[in-house]
């Protein structure tokens, strides 16, 4: 981050906590406030925020948007690349094909139990995808 980035997020965060929400709610309802934080960028502070998530927060801190928008960092999510790649090996390697038997082959690997496979961690998605290559060497 630049000198100039870092200048700017700190004025943002101070424009944070001298919006117009914040004072009238927020700086008595911290939980909320960390709870609203939580729910649309996926942090509890404003100071992990980048300077995108920081300027949409001020603009609904102040009144400008009438929404506080979703935008949650996904880089540690797996990518749908890594999603299909593992569909395709498991249709390779598998005598059970259902999506059960893939997510207990999943929980088995990675030790994490999802529900979906596209809330997969990246890393746990490399131990699968690694894994089903290895069983396919095996073979």
């Amino acid at each position: 981050m630049t000198a100039k980035q870092k200048r700017l997020k700190q004025s943002l965060i101070k424009q944070v906590h001298t919006s117009k929400k914040w004072q009238n709610y927020y700086k008595e309802n911290d939980e909320d406030y960390r709870d609203k934080l939580e729910a649309h960028f996926g942090k509890r502070s404003s100071k992990e925020l980048n300077i995108e998530h920081l300027i949409a927060l001020v603009k609904w801190l102040n009144y400008n948007l009438p929404e506080l928008p979703v935008i949650k960092d996904r880089s540690g999510e797996a990518t749908q690349r890594q999603i299909t790649a593992i569909h395709g090996l498991w249709k390779r390697y598998a005598r059970d094909k259902s999506d059960k038997a893939l997510r207990a082959f999943v929980a088995k690997i990675t030790g994490n139990t999802y529900l979906h496979l596209d809330k997969l961690a990246k890393k746990d998605a490399q131990k699968v995808i690694l894994a089903l290559k290895n069983s396919l060497k095996e073979v």
